[in-house]
């Protein structure tokens, strides 16, 4: 006798499990999240290029009138005993040292829209002697102002404890500064998530520290905030990984960290953290 013939469970093949779909429902926000941060990048460089045009204009001619003022010292000094001389001189010491701080600032801001249009390129990565404690102190507070724009009520403290001696190492600049941004960024959000918990007997506080070894410079970006579970911690550099909700990461910074120490820059990055006290990343550079 013919056994009964039974139909195939195909559901298996046309039904994905929850925890498949819960996946690919993420996947495709990371994928959204993704192309939507690409086309940001396009509009930035766009804007970025308007703003550099304008901006030389200012620094040009702020190099200009630190000249003509030298020129109308010099004639000034031909009135020297007129009644009015010392207010004179005072009132070009002080425009001088206005044109001055404008020439200093555009330069500043110079800075950092080649650093912004660089992370817009794909060239070939270019180490050049760099001002370590300059781009510290410029990408940390770029990040706080980035982290600001989105929560005017989010304040923090930066405290800067830099290594003079270090001075100018050989580094990939437009590269190193997307590391900065990153963790500054992400201590920005850690010590904001805690502040919304303890507004009134909180001080949200973010370390930037610098200092130069016998080999190697070891940079320590500390915050804290909530701190990180150690179950989250070894998961921590693995691409697409974020506890952050959608539309607030893409779970690429730190992997993208990690890349460019470890293998560009052939230093290092690690963490160590504690649960509800602080969070400090250390990057180690080599000095040869």
């Amino acid at each position: 006798m013919e056994a009964p013939k039974q139909e195939a469970d195909s559901s298996h093949l046309t039904d994905p499990s929850p925890t498949s779909a819960v996946e690919l429902e993420t996947l495709r926000e990371r994928v959204a999240e993704l192309d939507r941060l690409a086309s940001i990048g396009q509009l930035t460089a766009g804007i970025l290029h308007e703003i550099k045009n304008p901006l030389n204009f200012i620094t040009n001619y702020a190099h200009l009138s630190v000249d003509l003022i030298e020129e109308l010292e010099g004639i000034a000094a031909k009135l020297e005993g007129h009644p009015e001389y010392d207010d004179l001189i005072d009132v070009l010491d002080m425009l001088k040292g206005n044109i001055v701080r404008i020439r200093e600032n555009g330069a500043r801001a110079e800075r950092v829209i080649q650093g912004m249009l660089a992370q817009t390129r794909s060239d070939s990565v270019l180490f050049e002697p760099t001002d370590l404690n300059t781009l510290l102190e410029e990408f940390s507070k770029l990040a706080y102002q980035g982290m600001r724009a989105g929560d005017k009520e989010f304040v923090v403290s930066l405290v800067f404890q830099l290594d003079p001696s270090i001075g100018k190492i050989s580094l990939a600049p437009f590269e190193f500064n997307r590391v900065i941004l990153n963790l500054v960024l992400n201590a920005c959000y850690a010590v904001n998530e805690r502040r919304k918990k303890q507004q009134d007997s909180y001080k949200p506080t973010i370390t930037i520290m610098s200092q130069k070894l016998d080999d190697r410079v070891e940079i320590k970006i500390r915050d804290n905030g909530d701190g990180i579970p150690d179950e989250v911690k070894t998961k921590l550099f693995t691409p697409f990984f974020t506890t952050k909700p959608v539309g607030k990461g893409t779970g690429l910074g730190l992997s993208l960290s990690r890349t460019i120490v470890d293998e560009l820059h052939k230093g290092s990055l690690s963490v160590v953290s504690e649960t509800g006290n602080f969070t400090e990343f250390t990057i180690s550079l080599p000095l040869n």
